[in-house]
């Protein structure tokens, strides 16, 4: 499929969002029963969004087997707040081995093609030689056999853009097309930033996501930045943190987003108060530019 119009994003179940905490402690909550996230993911299909936006969490990977229809998934990886919480009780090596401890036979042999493929990069300590092996560990934590896209998190990308990385977006573009058949994304929390560079370096990735709103809310450098920015992208850009923390309607908020050049929307459980119906209407608002 081409670039999705709108996106389910659950990203609340990994208690990273805007919105205040109570609140997004109490949906994470909420929603780590399984078989009320797959309702919601149901819901979303039926409101008219293209897929989910997911990181692998016990939770989310129960609700996609559970949700008894195909939900077209674009994986949200590595799950960073995870990732940190097992580096801080056993170190980067120890997280690692935590997960390798977990995968199953096929992903350990794909993980040791890909081992294979970076070898010299991770003896060098290269960055973009080390996510893929990462990526691999947590992509089979979603438990899908077919991904329509893989866009590397905020936290990864945004490290990466600070030290101008090219090597980085160029390489992960291309592996993540070619490893997974699928879409390859970024999620960014500089987002005029971000598109400035890959426009300087000639990288066209098939997507990236960041923050678009009528308050300017995390919108970086600038928020009219960002959307010159936008307005001279090569590929579509789809606008998160639509209601700048629960602080804007949502509905006035994405047709501000697509009338100022998104391709399409990425909202949070959160965004919606955990009710996924109330994404009706929103795919309709534009179309994704070619």
């Amino acid at each position: 499929m081409s670039a999705p119009r709108l996106l389910f994003s659950t990203e609340t179940m990994l208690g990273v969002t805007r919105h205040p905490r109570q609140v997004t402690a109490d949906l994470a909550t909420r929603f780590d029963d399984p078989a009320v996230l797959a309702q919601q993911f149901a819901r979303a299909m039926d409101a008219g969004a293209d897929g989910v936006l997911a990181s692998p969490t016990p939770a989310v990977r129960a609700a996609l087997s559970a949700a008894g229809r195909p939900i077209p998934t674009w994986a949200l990886l590595p799950n960073v707040p995870a990732f940190v919480r097992d580096s801080s009780e056993g170190g980067f090596v120890g997280a690692a081995i935590k997960r390798v401890k977990g995968a199953g036979p096929g992903t350990i042999v794909r993980l040791g093609l890909t081992g294979v493929q970076h070898a010299l990069g991770v003896v060098g300590g290269d960055f973009a030689s080390m996510v893929p092996l990462l990526l691999e560990l947590e992509a089979a934590g979603l438990g899908t056999s077919k991904l329509e896209g893989v866009v590397i998190a905020a936290a990864i990308t945004d490290v990466a853009l600070a030290g101008r990385h090219r090597r980085f977006f160029f390489h992960l573009t291309h592996f993540l097309r070619s490893r997974y058949g699928a879409k390859a994304g970024f999620e960014t929390h500089n987002l005029g930033h971000l598109l400035g560079y890959l426009r300087e370096w000639n990288i066209s990735p098939d997507l990236v996501i960041g923050p678009v709103n009528s308050a300017g809310f995390m919108m970086k450098p600038t928020p009219s930045r960002v959307l010159q920015e936008i307005a001279i992208a090569e590929f579509p850009v789809l606008a998160k943190e639509l209601t700048a923390g629960g602080t804007l309607a949502l509905a006035d908020s994405a047709r501000y987003a697509v009338g100022r050049g998104a391709s399409g929307l990425v909202v949070d459980l959160a965004d919606v108060a955990g009710d996924a119906s109330k994404l009706s209407g929103l795919a309709s608002l534009g179309t994704v530019r070619a």
